[in-house]
């Protein structure tokens, strides 16, 4: 199993060797995507786990009771429907269907289909759509 996460760090946890402990202690390959950490400055990791399931749990579970900040690295559409004025501009360049107007010329939005591809945040009016890639972990 692979998951992507980003781990902010502070500095006092700069200092510690949490990333080498985490890949010994609970068997999970490490891939650093990206760094930004200086030393008295804290920093920010997004890095992708590579193990079972179970361990990266434990994993994720260790690196928040040391005080690490993890957040899971993920794709998905966020809709503030309560704004929406129901013109139906999204619908136009959204493939799979996912938003549709309905008998009473009321937008719906069905998360299960939509692939996060994103058009809909350019096509809508009011900007009510946004492409999140974080959600606590």
């Amino acid at each position: 199993m692979r998951r992507r996460y980003a781990l902010r760090f502070s500095p006092a946890l700069v200092e510690q060797p949490i990333v080498s402990k985490l890949a010994r202690i609970y068997d999970v390959d490490i891939n650093i995507l990206n760094a930004d950490v200086a030393s008295g400055r804290g920093g920010k990791l997004i890095v992708e786990l590579v193990g079972t399931d179970e361990n990266l749990d434990k994993s994720v579970h260790y690196l928040s009771e040391v005080g690490v900040l993890v957040s899971e690295m993920v794709k998905e559409l966020i809709f503030k429907q309560e704004s929406c004025i129901h013109c139906g501009a999204c619908t136009a360049v959204c493939s799979p269907k996912a938003l549709s107007m309905d008998s009473s010329a009321k937008l719906v939005f069905d998360v299960s289909l939509c692939v996060v591809c994103g058009l809909c945040t350019q096509a809508c009016p009011l900007r009510l759509f946004e492409v999140s890639h974080e959600r606590e972990a």
